[in-house]
């Protein structure tokens, strides 16, 4: 019976870390992709829509879209990073059955969760930066430009580590069934009971 429960732990805990997995990088590519759309749009707008631009000067337009999809992807980040908040202690517990109380899983989940903190703590300084450095005059101070820029790459840093950690995650729960599933095949007591 408790193998039977450890079993459904994996799956569950193995679907929610690659929901989590997905859910990181669909956050991202939005991000990529937003700011990819905002600069493309100045180009491809609709004749409607390029009018308006050129009515308001292409420059002004081109910060003003650039800020709308750096506002866009910073709240995708923040409600993200409390979405994870509650999915992280779950997939820990899970995890804690599943894996059958080993330390490693822990340690990672831990590593995690505290990764996805560190972001929700630095959220607000990349936001108000960010913000400093889209419009003039922060625009055009490079001392602006460089706290914003190291920010980012900062916390591009700690979501690469993230993804790290659940990728060793990932491999360590596939391993763990695969062990268990030849475990099974070569137990005599399953064995036996296949005959029988």
């Amino acid at each position: 019976m408790a193998h039977w429960g450890a079993v459904h732990s994996t799956r569950i805990a193995t679907f929610l870390l690659g929901a989590w997995i997905a859910g990181c990088l669909a956050v991202d590519l939005m991000a990529i992709e937003n700011m990819r759309l905002a600069g493309q749009m100045l180009n491809t707008a609709i004749p409607a829509a390029s009018a308006i631009l050129q009515n308001a000067g292409r420059e002004e337009m081109r910060g003003l879209l650039h800020h709308f999809a750096a506002e866009q992807y910073r709240y995708y980040f923040s409600q993200w990073s409390q979405i994870q908040l509650i999915a992280i202690p779950v997939l820990s517990g899970l995890l804690y059955f599943a894996a059958e109380k080993r330390v490693m899983p822990q340690v990672l989940v831990l590593a995690i969760f505290v990764l996805v903190v560190f972001q929700l703590a630095i959220n607000p300084e990349v936001a108000y930066r960010g913000r400093e450095a889209d419009f003039p005059p922060g625009s055009l101070s490079l001392g602006a430009q460089g706290r914003a820029l190291a920010l980012t790459e900062l916390w591009i840093g700690v979501e690469i580590a993230k993804l790290i950690a659940g990728g060793i995650l990932a491999a360590h729960l596939f391993s763990l069934k695969s062990r268990r599933r030849s475990r099974r095949t070569t137990d005599p007591q399953v064995l036996s009971r296949a005959g029988s």
